[in-house]
């Protein structure tokens, strides 16, 4: 019965987070700080430092604000969820950041295989990787990465 209750009480802590539990195949790393998606943002916003650039909007999804910080090298956005504010993206702007598995913009797309296999890939110029809670897309413009952006999904 004990181990039942404390079954319980950890899965109940586990679903108390910012929604959706964090992605777990495809997580961006800056700096030694992993970012996943649904994480609560105020730990992470702490490691990372003061932002170059931050906007706010009113959430249309959400009660509150949709933030958005811009660090030079990558964006990141928040929603706000039951506990404070949740990560719900991040983009990279140029190409002097890198996915843990070395692929940035300008990238081509062999490289992109070599990092991640041909599962992802649409057949046209995209791959879309998903993982626990989050989709990572990248999208190839004549062969080289154009754009890669990390997403949390909400089911």
């Amino acid at each position: 019965m004990k181990k039942w209750i404390f079954f319980v009480l950890c899965f109940s802590i586990f679903l108390s987070g910012c929604g959706n539990s964090a992605g777990k195949d495809y997580v961006f790393a800056y700096e030694g700080t992993e970012i996943p998606m649904h994480a609560p943002a105020e730990g992470i916003l702490t490691a990372l430092g003061e932002p170059v650039n931050y906007t706010e909007t009113p959430s249309c999804a959400f009660e509150g604000l949709d933030k958005t910080y811009y660090f030079g090298g990558f964006y990141l956005t928040t929603y706000p969820g039951d506990k404070g504010d949740c990560v719900s993206g991040l983009w990279f702007a140029d190409d002097s950041v890198t996915t843990p598995e070395g692929i940035r913009i300008g990238s081509t797309q062999a490289e992109v295989e070599a990092a991640y296999g041909t599962g992802g890939f649409n057949g046209t110029n995209a791959y879309f990787l998903t993982g626990e809670g989050m989709k990572l897309s990248i999208i190839l413009i004549n062969g080289t990465v154009g754009s890669v952006q990390y997403e949390a999904v909400f089911s």
